[in-house]
């Protein structure tokens, strides 16, 4: 039996293709349009206020000849005006500004794997695309690169800008936003983790397949996944610094990430923080536990990039992994 076939009508002069990958990213961003310009608002809100905020805070430094004054605490101006302003007015404004960071990846999650990816399977409307000669690898790439160019982009654009508008301020003036308590605001980590937001909502769309459903299962196993080990990796993701002293180590150190203090034995094992009890001194402390000394693991504040770069790679590491689980499913799924 021999079929026949029917050539295709020729497109009209000047038309664009809408078949395959072409048209289905035009269809995407027309489907969330209004999530889209919603998106979009918002970084240029976000930008403008931190441009607007680093201008203001270098006219604020430079006008009191504090820049240099400022690299370490002894010197810094303790004036009142000047502890309120960063403290408070612009303290209060820089947090703000970049916490949407903090957040970006949850609502990513969120968003991909109940508006992108279950609502579609919920609604049977995947059905349509995969009879227009898409596969369901093909929609489901289109479905998670879509986003994730809109992530990448703008992440890095806000990450960038929040960056440097907070290293216009010396550290010792914002010691509530001390490098190591705002790393996830700031350089490449934050848009990492977006990108595995977007994994993992990816993959509990396709496990969940009801919209608000999927979208509390992506809250919670991002959660999990970060919380359970990038947040347990970040001291070791790079060698901290062990400093070894006769004396107690003061924990107040500008710039450094105060990781873990305690007792050097004589025989080198090390013991954090004992408990020698109230009223105790230090020397009394060192012979019961028989110490020769104490120790100190920190991270200098010239471990801020490297620690930054490793995260990002373990995050995207991670979201590899999940998009490649997230594929097997959809091909075992719909094969």
């Amino acid at each position: 039996m021999t079929a026949t076939t029917t050539p295709l009508a020729a497109a009209p002069v000047g038309a664009r293709p809408r078949a395959g990958l072409r048209g289905l990213p035009w269809l995407v961003l027309r489907q969330h349009r209004a999530t889209v310009w919603c998106a979009a608002s918002t970084l240029a809100a976000l930008v403008v206020g931190l441009l607007w905020l680093r201008n203001g805070m270098d006219d604020f430094i430079d006008s009191r000849a504090i820049r240099d004054a400022c690299i370490t605490s002894a010197d810094c101006p303790t004036a009142q005006a000047t502890v309120d302003y960063f403290r408070n007015t612009a303290g209060d404004l820089l947090h703000y500004l970049g916490y949407p960071l903090r957040l970006l990846p949850l609502v990513a999650g969120m968003f991909v794997a109940g508006p992108v990816v279950a609502r579609e399977l919920e609604s049977g409307t995947y059905k349509l695309a995969w009879t227009q000669s898409v596969s369901p690898l093909r929609w489901f790439a289109v479905k998670l690169s879509v986003p994730a160019v809109a992530v990448l982009a703008g992440g890095s654009l806000l990450s960038a800008a929040y960056t440097w508008a907070w290293q216009a301020v010396p550290e010792v003036l914002l010691p509530g936003q001390a490098w190591y308590l705002s790393f996830d605001m700031l350089g490449p980590a934050p848009v990492a983790h977006a990108l595995l937001g977007i994994a993992v909502g990816a993959l509990a769309g396709l496990l969940v397949k009801r919209t608000m459903r999927a979208m509390g299962a992506a809250l919670v196993g991002y959660l999990v996944l970060t919380g359970a080990l990038l947040d347990a990796l970040r001291p070791h993701l790079v060698s901290p610094v062990t400093q070894l002293s006769a004396e107690v180590p003061g924990l107040t150190r500008d710039r450094t990430w105060i990781l873990e203090r305690g007792i050097v034995t004589r025989t080198g094992e090390h013991l954090a923080e004992p408990h020698c009890g109230v009223g105790v001194s230090p020397e009394q402390c060192l012979a019961r536990h028989d110490g020769a000394g104490w120790y100190l693991d920190f991270h200098p504040y010239g471990n801020f990039w490297p620690l930054q770069w490793a995260e990002a790679g373990v995050s995207l590491a991670l979201a590899a992994v999940v998009t490649a689980v997230a594929v097997r499913l959809l091909r075992r799924m719909y094969r």
